[in-house]
């Protein structure tokens, strides 16, 4: 098995740690840098779009039709937000700047990660700023308790499958949360991790890639940083990822209820 140089592996390293600082965080810088390379042919992302629109064309099937007692998306955000207004309530207090994480934590203590993304993505358009990004802290933290990054002594010796059990965590969340550019850019890099590691350990990486066309571009985008070995440059310089982000975009307007349609349910990829 052929070693990385030390150059590729700080790239490797700042771009893994950049993308998961992103998808973590409540606010997202959205300004890409200009682009060093052509995207691919025209005729590929026109492919990739039809094959990411008939994967939200599901999850939208899903959040609009319950099945088998399985709430849909916006009963699920009603229930989210009637839950942590009898939480603060019964504390005395409403969500603020100055909030605890112990607050926090019991006023979300009986909801699950598909009512936790309801709040995060802002479903319905009830919930504040605050509660969108305590929400997306407390999902980041699952994930990483999932591998066993809540441990400091293991937190500080990540292998592979630590990375194989946040590749596992994620493709185990909600229909809803995988249409989102966070859960995509998480996943990518999960996705690079694992098979960085491995390699690094030696090992013979199982196929793990994920099917999401989006998660596919922005991996490649982390697997063109590694190679040109170069830590000043960004995800967001790369051709890949501006196209991650471009179809993300087509995504978001393909779902845009129709202003003279008497119902619709939009689906928001770009908490």
């Amino acid at each position: 098995m052929t070693s990385i140089n030390a150059a590729q592996s700080s790239a490797a390293t700042s771009a893994t740690v950049a993308i998961r600082g992103s998808a973590g965080s409540a606010q997202t810088n959205s300004q890409p840098a200009a682009a060093t390379a052509k995207p691919g042919p025209a005729s590929t992302v026109v492919a990739t779009v039809v094959s990411l629109s008939a994967t939200a064309t599901a999850a939208t099937t899903a959040a609009k039709e319950p099945s088998m007692g399985k709430k849909d998306f916006a009963t699920v955000a009603k229930d989210a937000r009637a839950s942590l207004d009898t939480a603060f309530e019964k504390m005395g207090r409403t969500a603020d700047n100055h909030t605890t994480d112990a607050e926090w934590k019991t006023a979300v203590a009986g909801l699950d990660r598909r009512a936790l993304y309801a709040i995060a993505s802002n479903q319905g358009g009830n919930f504040s700023d605050l509660e969108q990004g305590l929400a997306k802290y407390t999902m980041s933290k699952q994930v990483d308790a999932a591998m066993g990054l809540d441990n400091l002594a293991a937190a500080a010796n990540q292998n592979s499958a630590m990375s194989k059990s946040e590749i596992q965590f994620l493709e185990g969340v909600s229909d809803e949360e995988k249409t989102s550019i966070d859960w995509a850019k998480r996943r990518a890099s999960s996705q690079f991790t694992y098979d960085f590691l491995s390699e690094r350990e030696g090992k013979e990486p199982e196929n793990l890639d994920s099917e999401n066309p989006i998660v596919k571009l922005i991996k490649g985008g982390l697997d063109r940083l590694r190679q040109s070995g170069d830590s000043s440059q960004q995800l967001e310089d790369t051709p890949q990822y501006k196209q991650a982000v471009q179809l993300s975009e087509q995504l978001k307007a393909a779902n845009a209820p129709n202003p003279s349609a008497t119902s619709g349910h939009k689906i928001d990829i770009t908490a």
